[in-house]
């Protein structure tokens, strides 16, 4: 690309920018990609995280609030065609859970645009909706990527599509004395061994569970402290849940926090039971920190990219199975150096990805404005 050229402009939609695993994921991208060849604009149906909010802008990239896609399908519809034929974006990446953002990617395609649908899970409750909008985009002409296999096959079955890594910013997120220190001294932990969890509250990620096995550690480890990082709607009811196992007052509810690699650095073994997940970033941050992860077995095994930190339990086991795994975890004396090897092998590097994503959404803009031109031609 001819670097006196405009850059690329990618459109993102997605629901808000705020820190979750695939906000996190397009933001460590956003970061990493050479921005004098793209840029990045977003679409999002309600106000994000005002940092993340901030730092968009300052990087040079656009916001549009439009109302959501489920409350008002016809204005929703007409603005996403609308800012992309106005703005005339080459490239539009609608990341999803759920293929009920069909329309949206072909109100983009009818704009002129190259639309790719970004499967960022591998199951939602909306199943008969889901159906119905993979069964619209079965044989459309866009983009397919997942952030694992299993997302892959849960949105675009037989259709072929790419996995995109949930890629990492390894020195950041390698294990820090000093990030631990200034985290510990924060919330007066000294010596205390932290179990801790980050995620937005929402009920795949099991939080009533992970209360009931922080409940069953605090019996078995009398200086135990827990980390709940992240905000949501269930935020309160799971407040209340930790109070009810009369262990308020030994978790810490940080809310949304910008640092996670010095929490994560300050963390003792993280413990992840969801119910079902497409591939967790936080889980490829945590093995970048040398963290011990105990780990539901209805994540995909993709996540595992180095050795011996994960340790796999059934959801379906009781709490106190979980916390007896926990607290081992918390006494034995792990060796934090970054797998980077490992890790980049597995594809997880953000300086990797960020090239690949580059000459790819490049290319495929390019191929869209060759078609425009040779369609004016042929007229």
């Amino acid at each position: 690309m001819n670097r006196e050229q405009a850059p690329v402009r990618v459109l993102h939609i997605v629901g808000s920018m705020h820190p979750g695993g695939m906000e996190n994921f397009i933001m460590n991208l956003y970061r990493a990609i050479d921005r004098n060849h793209v840029q990045f604009d977003f679409i999002v149906h309600q106000s994000g995280d005002a940092d993340y909010e901030r730092e968009i802008r300052e990087m040079g990239g656009k916001l549009y609030t439009l109302p959501r896609l489920t409350a008002h399908p016809v204005s929703n519809l007409r603005q996403v065609y609308r800012i992309v034929k106005d703005g005339q974006y080459g490239v539009v990446v609608r990341h999803t859970p759920n293929a009920l953002a069909a329309p949206q990617i072909f109100a983009a395609l009818w704009a002129g645009a190259y639309a790719v649908c970004h499967s960022h899970n591998t199951t939602d409750p909306k199943k008969l909706l889901h159906a119905l909008g993979k069964a619209m985009m079965k044989h459309a002409r866009i983009g397919r990527f997942a952030c694992s296999k299993d997302a892959g096959l849960w949105m675009f079955g037989n259709r072929k599509f790419q996995v995109i890594h949930n890629a990492v910013d390894m020195e950041r997120f390698c294990f820090s004395d000093q990030k631990r220190s200034l985290i510990r001294t924060e919330f007066s932990l000294g010596s205390r061994h932290v179990y801790g969890h980050i995620a937005n509250f929402t009920g795949s990620k099991n939080h009533v569970f992970l209360m009931k096995v922080y409940a069953e550690i605090a019996k078995l480890d009398e200086k135990a402290a827990f980390f709940c990082i992240g905000d949501g709607e269930l935020k309160e009811s799971i407040r209340q849940e930790a109070e009810k196992l009369g262990i308020g007052d030994k978790v810490l509810f940080t809310g949304v926090r910008h640092d996670t690699d010095a929490f994560l650095s300050a963390m003792d073994v993280l413990i992840f039971p969801s119910l079902f997940e497409g591939l967790p970033l936080t889980l490829i941050e945590a093995q970048a920190a040398g963290l011990p992860i105990l780990l539901s077995e209805n994540v995909t095994r993709d996540v595992e990219v180095t050795e011996g930190l994960i340790d796999w339990e059934p959801i379906d086991e009781e709490p106190e199975r979980w916390a007896h795994k926990a607290v081992k975890l918390a006494a034995r004396q792990w060796d934090r150096t970054c797998q980077r090897d490992r890790i980049a092998a597995a594809g997880y590097d953000i300086e990797s990805l960020a090239k690949w994503y580059e000459n790819y959404f490049i290319r495929e803009a390019s191929k869209r404005e060759n078609e425009k031109h040779d369609g004016k031609r042929k007229r």
